[in-house]
């Protein structure tokens, strides 16, 4: 055993004892937050998903954003907003939008998206600039923020739009 674990008695070297030697503890990375609002099925025959990947933490500022089940290579991007809405439709997207409120857009330099051909795009969020109407905000330990992806589509009338999931995350210290 080399992990340079104190054995017995702090003897690195002994490991006299029944069933001795070093426990592991691992921070696996899993899902964070809670889906709501069902995404409506897009020109791909699935409905676009969400979901959150990293830490809800803000302190280690480690959260990023997956979309999947989206047509290839059309474009998107991430909404967000601290409330929760349902418009059917809006704009005449074949989608719902989940999102109510202030709904800020990640749509700057490099945050526009393009799924690639197994129709995933991602984003590393930086909590500390999260896009508003009125300007980049800080999320804090405590808050409850809720995001969306919108994206480019077809249906047999043209081009149009769709949304994925709404996904709801309460950030931590």
């Amino acid at each position: 055993e080399d992990s340079r674990a104190t054995g017995i008695n702090g003897d690195p070297s002994n490991d006299s004892t029944t069933n001795s030697g070093a426990a592991y503890l691992f921070n696996v990375p899993g899902n964070v937050g809670t889906a709501f609002c069902t995404a409506a099925p897009n020109s791909t025959g699935a409905s676009g998903e969400l979901v959150g990947e990293g830490s809800a933490s803000v302190a280690s500022n480690n959260l990023t954003l997956v979309a999947t089940g989206l047509p290839a290579l059309a474009f998107g991007f991430f909404s967000t907003s601290m409330l929760q809405g349902f418009v059917m439709n809006p704009g005449g997207s074949d989608g719902n939008l989940c999102l109510g409120g202030s709904i800020g857009r990640y749509v700057g330099p490099g945050q526009i998206q393009q799924p690639d051909v197994f129709g995933r795009f991602s984003l590393l969020l930086d909590l500390t600039n999260t896009p508003q109407p009125l300007g980049a905000v800080s999320i804090n330990a405590g808050e409850t923020w809720n995001f969306q992806g919108w994206h480019r589509d077809t249906n047999m009338l043209g081009a149009t739009s769709n949304f994925t999931n709404g996904l709801e995350i309460t950030f931590t210290m």
